[in-house]
This record gives structure tokens, C-alpha cells and sequence, in this order.
């Protein structure tokens, strides 16, 4: 029976195999223009293209004050982050093998020696100006390749054929001879790229019309200050006067401006007149909009940089930053793809395909604030940790501390505090006398300083809580009393906890008393 699919009129297609080994939307087939001609994909960078520029004239945007600030301004949310390295890779989260181990360590041992903070600079330069050509130096020793070195390479030194294959063509501008690059020597970080356009998306060309608009706005603008910035000093000579007095008062006015003093004629008057302050407000607004438009191009938003004012919400300064962020975590994204690219033709180069390449990836900090909190949680609950837990969740060494147990007595159960449900009656056995106590003293350590001081409010809660038939009615009572007594934000985050203490004290009594009924 053929294989094939079948078409929306009901017509079976049966599949040619032939025709599946073809390519049929090529540049070639498209269109009747031979980029062979060429010797190079034209660049499609539509900006560049309609002013007829060279991508060179990018470097030259990077003089303008807004736009160093806002490429220093993004690579630093990445460069901030210092929590980034490899680690050695396994197949189907197996453990890593040997061999995936020694590459792994022969590779940090190579990129030791680099600069990583400048690495990683050249590959965040890729959005701005599409991509960077990454070369790696190799250095043989010992029947291992090893990286000496890595350097960004200019991005303009290379080019794409009609194949989408890039190769080196140096500082020609015209057609060129094309230099193939061998395998395993570059990597290019690439910006978006795509099918269409494989030099990437540059962000700088983008600003290209907003900084040319601000920087002769800028030449107009000085000279609009200086014509009319200054006050105007007119005369007004006597009537009758003649045109030499006029010429007379002009140059002595003239003179005025430069010293302050002018000796005018009698019965001529000078008024100062000054320059229309709305008129040099809308040149400031003209040349604000275009900074503003750098800032959104090459940061995806503004507030991050420019702050307008009192009119600023924190809703919005939340969701620029939020942009940003986003942002942020993109560039990383490329990051991480370009490093692990290395890795994998490091790997290749070394050991073979049959070994995983390690994974470059970053780590936030881990909160130790909240892993501190949830430890406090479950220690209330009788979870007790070892060493090995503090040394892994913490960094601590295992010789740095000791643990204290702290294991309390009860003499009686009269002394168990009430409980919802049925209660512990005096006959129970010992260990949920404990399960108990834990519960009712997690329920306390979850109440603010403000309310744990107030014993009336505490014996009301407990009467609540006693009364109580069932999990569920002690929601409906906790948040019935609580209401009025907390803040919303303070009620949703104690009953978020404090039902999570319930489950956990929950799952956990049942554990012990099943396993104590087995005893």
C-alpha cells in the first residue's frame, strides 16, 4: 500500500521519494536573478538598504550618548549575572559517563585562562549589530585540542552566499573571492536570524534615522540659541533721526552686548526683549522623542532610563522592568546557545559525537530567606535535617557547625492546648500528643508580633479553632475572624501557610500513626 495524504476534494497524493529529496523553495527556483553573480547574499537590512550605507556605519551610532547608555545599560543585566558556568551532560538523565566528565573538565580548564566577562561582552554585541563572528585559536597537546583562544572577529569582515554558508571576504566592498571557513574554527552569534535573513536583525540601523534627526537637530538647535536664545536689545532712535545716528545706535548697541555699556543718543530708548520660551521647549521635546526612540529600539522600553517626571506610576515602572527583564533573559538565551555551541565542537573535536557536549546555562541566587522560612516550617512539623542538608541547600562545610536537638518533655497531657475536631482526649497515645503540640505551635509562630502579644485574641482564635468540625469549617472560621483583624495582604499570606502547615502536619501524623499501629 503507497503512503501519501489526502487532499481537501478527497484526491489521495501518493509520496514520490524523489521529490522528497528535493528542494523546491530555493533561491534559485524563486527568482531568475543568479546570486552566483553576486559572489554574496545581498544584505536585506531594510534601513541600510533605502539610505545606501555600509553596515560599517553602525559603529559610528555608537558614539551617540543615548545609545552607549542604553547597549551599556542592557549588556549589564546580563554581565550582572555571574552565576553561569558548564556542566557535564548525560543521555536520558543518566548520570554523566567518564568521558562526558573529562571533557567537561579539560573545557572549564581551557576557558580558565580566558577572559569570560570580554567573551561574553563580544556575544552580547550580536542584537546591535546582528551577529559577531567568534574565532576559536586551537592549540594540540598530548592528542587533545585545546582552546587558547577565543576572539571576536569584526562583523562586516563576513558574508553569506546564496546558500546561506558565511565566509570571510575582509574589508572588500564589491564582489569578493569567496573564503570558505574550515569546520570547527568559527562561531557566530546570530541575532534572529532567518531564512531571509541570515546576517541577523540589527538593532543599531533602526536608530539610524533617530540619532541623524537628533544629532542635526542638535546643530540646529545650537544655533537657533545662539541667534535667539539671547535677549533681544532694540533701539529706538528720535524721530527725525538720521540713518548715520541709526548705524550710530546700532554699532553702540552692538558693543552693549559684548561689555553691558552703550552711550546712545539723547531722546533714543533700549528695550531688552526676551527670547519665546515655548519655542525652545518644542526643539527639547523634538530632540527628547528621538532619545526616547533609541531607548525602545535597543531596550524595548524607556522608563528604565529616562525618568519623566511625577507622573510616573509604579504600575508602570513594574512592567518596564518586567520588558527589561524579559529582555535580559533572551540575551542570556544567546548566551548560553553560542557557549554550547563551543562545547559541542570542543566535544566533537575531542572525544566524538557519542559523548554529550556540556551545558552552558545560568542559576538565579538561591533565596536563602525562603529556604530558611521553609526549613523553620517543617521543623515545626518534627521534620529534624542532617548535615548533609545544611551543606547542600547552604554551602556550609561540614566542619563549620554542629546540630542541636532539641527534644522537649511533657509531663502530663493536660497540658496539650485544644484542638479542632475531636480533640486529643487524655488516653491517646504520646505521639499525637506531639503531633498536636507541633501544629499549635506552628499556628502561633505564624501570627505577626502584634497579635501574638494579644492573649485575648489568642484564646478567641483557639476557641475558634476548637470548635471547628472538620478542615474545611476551620477555613470558613479562620477567615471569618481573621478578617477583621488583619490587613488582606497579611490574611492571604497567613492562611496560605498556615493551611500548608495543616496539610503537611496532616500527611504526616497519618504517616506516624500508621507506622506506630505496625510497631
Amino acid at each position: 500500500m503507497s503512503q501519501g495524504i489526502y487532499l481537501a476534494d478527497g484526491t489521495f497524493l501518493p509520496f514520490v521519494s524523489e521529490d522528497l529529496k528535493t528542494e523546491i523553495a530555493s533561491r534559485q527556483n524563486a527568482s531568475f536573478f543568479n546570486y552566483e553573480w553576486l559572489e554574496q547574499l545581498p544584505d536585506p537590512d531594510p534601513i541600510l538598504r533605502k539610505t545606501g550605507d555600509d553596515v560599517r556605519v553602525l559603529a559610528d551610532l555608537s558614539a551617540d550618548e543615548q545609545v552607549t547608555t542604553a547597549m551599556t545599560s542592557r549588556k549589564n543585566r546580563v554581565l550582572s549575572s555571574q552565576d553561569y558556568g558548564f556542566s557535564a551532560a548525560s543521555f536520558d538523565g543518566e548520570n554523566a559517563s567518564d568521558a562526558a566528565r573529562l571533557v567537561f573538565d579539560k573545557l572549564t580548564k581551557d576557558l580558565e585562562r580566558l577572559n569570560m566577562r570580554s567573551l561574553i561582552t563580544s556575544i552580547l554585541d550580536a542584537p546591535f549589530y546582528g551577529m559577531t563572528p567568534l574565532e576559536i585559536m586551537w592549540e594540540a597537546s598530548e592528542n587533545w585540542w585545546h582552546i587558547k583562544d577565543i576572539i571576536a572577529r569584526p562583523y562586516y569582515w563576513f558574508a553569506f552566499d546564496e546558500n546561506n554558508k558565511p565566509f570571510f571576504k575582509g574589508d572588500y566592498y564589491g564582489a569578493v573571492k569567496k573564503d570558505y571557513l574550515p569546520a570547527g574554527k568559527f562561531v557566530f552569534a546570530v541575532y534572529n536570524t532567518s531564512y531571509d535573513n541570515p546576517y541577523g536583525i540589527r538593532l543599531l540601523s533602526r536608530c539610524l534615522w533617530a540619532v541623524s534627526f537628533k544629532h542635526g537637530g542638535t546643530k540646529f538647535y545650537a544655533k537657533f540659541i545662539e541667534k535667539y536664545g539671547s535677549p533681544w536689545v532694540i533701539g529706538k532712535a528720535s524721530q527725525g533721526a538720521t540713518k548715520a545716528e541709526k548705524r550710530e545706535i546700532a554699532a553702540n548697541l552692538a558693543r552693549m552686548v559684548e561689555d553691558s555699556v552703550a552711550v546712545i543718543p539723547k531722546g533714543a530708548e533700549v528695550d531688552l526683549i526676551a527670547p519665546n520660551a515655548n519655542t525652545t521647549t518644542m526643539f527639547e521635546d523634538f530632540l527628547a522623542r528621538q532619545d526616547k526612540t533609541i531607548s525602545k529600539i535597543l531596550m524595548g522600553q524607556t522608563l528604565t532610563l529616562e525618568m519623566e517626571g511625577k507622573n510616573n506610576s509604579q504600575a508602570a515602572a513594574t512592567t518596564h522592568d518586567d520588558v527589561a527583564k524579559g529582555i535580559a533573559e533572551a540575551d542570556k538565551a544567546l548566551v548560553c546557545e553560542t557557549m554550547y555551541e563551543i562545547a559541542w565542537i570542543y566535544t566533537l573535536l575531542n572525544a566524538g559525537e557519542q559523548v554529550p557536549a556540556p551545558i552552558f546555562s545560568y542559576q538565579e541566587p538561591k533565596n536563602l530567606q525562603e529556604q530558611v522560612l521553609l526549613d523553620k516550617d517543617l521543623h515545626s512539623l518534627g521534620v529534624r535535617f542532617n548535615h548533609q542538608h545544611f551543606v547542600k541547600e547552604y554551602g556550609l562545610k561540614a566542619d563549620e557547625f554542629t546540630l542541636v536537638e532539641n527534644r522537649e518533655q511533657f509531663s502530663s497531657p493536660e497540658n496539650t492546648p485544644a484542638s479542632f475536631s475531636a480533640g486529643v482526649k487524655n488516653n491517646h497515645y504520646k505521639g499525637a500528643v506531639k503531633h498536636q503540640l507541633a501544629f499549635d505551635s506552628a499556628l502561633k509562630e505564624l501570627l505577626p508580633e502584634a497579635l501574638r502579644a494579644n492573649q485575648k485574641f489568642l484564646d478567641e482564635l483557639l476557641q475558634a479553632v476548637n470548635n471547628a468540625a472538620d478542615f474545611e469549617e476551620l477555613e470558613y472560621a479562620l477567615i471569618e475572624f481573621l478578617g477583621s483583624q488583619m490587613e488582606m495582604s497579611d490574611l492571604e499570606d497567613f492562611l496560605a501557610r498556615a493551611l500548608t502547615k495543616a496539610e503537611l502536619f496532616g500527611f504526616y501524623s497519618m504517616d506516624r500513626e500508621h507506622n506506630e499501629k505496625k510497631s
